[in-house]
């Protein structure tokens, strides 16, 4: 059983654990929705025993039922699950004495996904639980299970060949969490950034925040479905040309009509083909890009996007020996629009965005290219001029009536640091340098707001990593292969050999924003304690996190989804992996900045 079966098996046991409670008091929609999404699982990775049984009890069951049942009364309606769980290994096969629910095979009639005769044995169990004939009396099934091979189930080598460039950044949303870890590894495995929870709260604020390339979210949902969040996110898919693809193994014909009315770029039936799943991400990731591309402004704002600029920005470097002229690079952020969106909602912040845009586009230079990313950060590239020029000049703007007023209102103070690029400057160093000079403005402006030392909120405001293991040689190793981001990132890394000692340290309660590689077990305060601790509300969220977990730790995995880890490894990996997803990460750490 590979470590998606453990952690789907995992999750079905703990919701018959609950629901099977003789306490317990269970509506007839959330049955449905257990049975519903552990159908599309189980056909997507390779359990099909299970995709029959809840393809079975589906049919005892209504969506939009009301009756409610007792603990007692569900052990009988979903004895089959219960008996599947009881199989040694909890996959549905027959263990090798014969014990359980299937009969043992005959010896060497096994095929790579179990018997050959694991459907006549199943039938027979559906038979000997409902009083039904089996399928050789006769009987024909309500629905053909389809059959998943074996190679479509990806089992993932331990060495991945990371890169720093993304194929794309796509969001996930899907409540069983065997599902939701497959799709992830899968995506990541295809060089993709993912940022995957089983949370519709987590996946709106990731959706503002992250501005992904592609939205996949699952049609049936506890909290809310897709179709309502689609409802939430249509403006912002609309005007950044998002695509979103809904999943359900609900596939029929008014389910896809919906998906489609509402405004739906794709649709995906559960169990789905893993390769198909991730060329169809990939073709609307492309088509979105050359859209983009060919565009150039930002949705929101009307600036330029973040390509152009990168590439004006590559053109006017290497130009700068023969044009003997300087080139200023400004970084320019609206601090205290996190709060504004808080408070009002992003659309409001949006409404902010595009009128300090405007009003700044009013007053530049015909020279002058404005441009803003994903993160709400703008930059302004102005050859001919040098980095105090363009500070004075950035200066006079921010005095402008119009600018001054929008701000004062909505209490958001205009930030901006500047650089001046260099000959044989790489593009990456003359952002990060203007980012870097951003932040040393906004470390001034915390300290004279609080009265602090100057030099001490500066010190605060950097890029951080800190490193939490308790397994010495691995603190080093983790420190050596990320040693060279430290100037590329401008990035400070500390280790710690437990979560106790991390949270005791003021280096961490600063201004800065923290990238946390986070083993999960640990002495005195393990990883599963630190998480908990950083997402209750006790600290401010300036903290992103990748856990490490052991092989077979499936249950950590879903502990630590659930807490709201970003990112998780299990050990031994590869350390090229590790860098790669430590960069994408970081990326994700400094757009927040």
């Amino acid at each position: 059983m590979n470590k998606y079966q453990k952690l789907f098996t995992q999750q079905a046991a703990e919701n018959l654990d609950r629901m099977l409670n003789p306490d317990a008091r269970t509506d007839e929609r959330t049955v449905y929705r257990m049975l519903h999404s552990i159908k599309g699982t189980s056909g997507t990775i390779g359990l099909q025993q299970w995709y029959e049984v809840s393809l079975r009890l589906m049919n005892d069951f209504r969506e939009e039922g009301d009756r409610v049942f007792t603990g007692e009364e569900l052990s009988e309606r979903l004895e089959m699950l219960r008996r599947l769980l009881e199989v040694p290994g909890r996959g549905g096969w027959p263990s090798e004495t014969g014990a359980g629910l299937y009969p043992a095979p005959a010896s060497g009639n096994s095929g790579p996904d179990g018997p050959p005769s694991q459907g006549h044995n199943l039938r027979r169990a559906l038979s000997n639980l409902t009083g039904s004939p089996d399928a050789e009396s006769g009987a024909v099934p309500a629905e053909p299970a389809p059959q998943v091979p074996r190679r479509e189930q990806p089992e993932f080598a331990e060495e991945f060949e990371g890169t720093a460039e993304s194929e794309g950044t796509v969001l996930l949303l899907d409540d069983d969490l065997g599902l939701l870890a497959l799709l992830k590894d899968i995506l990541e495995s295809r060089g993709f950034t993912v940022f995957a929870t089983p949370r519709f709260d987590k996946a709106v604020e990731w959706f503002y925040e992250m501005r992904p390339d592609c939205a996949v979210l699952d049609v049936l949902l506890p909290e809310q479905n897709g179709f309502e969040l689609m409802g939430r996110l249509r403006e912002l898919c609309d005007r950044y040309m998002i695509p979103v693809v809904l999943m359900t193994a609900k596939s029929d014909d008014a389910t896809r009509l919906q998906a489609y009315e509402e405004g739906a770029d794709d649709f995906l039936a559960k169990p789905m083909n893993p390769d198909e799943f991730v060329v169809r991400i990939r073709r609307l990731i492309r088509r979105r890009r050359r859209v983009t591309a060919q565009l150039m402004l930002d949705q929101t704002t009307g600036a330029y996007g973040m390509p152009f600029l990168e590439s004006e920005l590559t053109r006017r470097i290497g130009l700068l020996g023969e044009l003997n002229e300087p080139l200023a690079l400004a970084a320019v952020e609206l601090d205290g629009l996190r709060r504004l969106n808080e408070r009002t909602g992003y659309r409001e912040g949006d409404r902010l965005l595009k009128d300090f845009s405007d009003a700044v586009r009013r007053l530049l230079k015909p020279r002058d290219i404005w441009a803003r990313d994903r993160a709400g950060r703008f930059y302004l590239l102005q050859p001919g001029i040098n980095a105090d020029q363009s500070s004075e000049f950035l200066e006079r703007i921010l005095l402008d009536e119009e600018i001054a007023a929008m701000t004062r209102e909505v209490e958001v103070t205009v930030l901006h640091g500047v650089v001046e690029a260099q000959e044989g400057f790489t593009r990456q160093r003359a952002l990060s340098g203007a980012a870097r000079a951003l932040e040393a403005a906004a470390g001034r402006e915390r300290a004279q707001q609080s009265g602090a030392a100057a030099g001490e909120d500066l010190e605060a405001s950097q890029l951080r990593l800190a490193l939490i293991d308790d397994d010495p040689l691995m603190r080093t190793i983790l420190k050596q292969q990320l040693q060279s981001l430290e100037e590329e990132y401008e990035l400070e890394i500390r280790s710690f050999a437990d979560g106790e000692e991390f949270l005791s340290d003021p280096w961490h309660a600063g201004g800065s924003r923290y990238l946390l590689i986070l083993d999960r077990m640990m002495p005195r305060m393990n990883g599963m304690e630190v998480l908990a601790r950083l997402r209750s509300g006790e600290y401010e969220p300036i903290y992103t996190v990748l856990m490490l977990t052991g092989v077979g730790d499936e249950r950590g995995i879903a502990e630590a989804i659930r807490a709201g880890t970003d990112d998780y490894m299990t050990k031994p990996f590869s350390m090229v992996e590790l860098e790669a997803r430590v960069r994408r990460l970081l990326g994700k750490v400094r757009a927040f900045q």
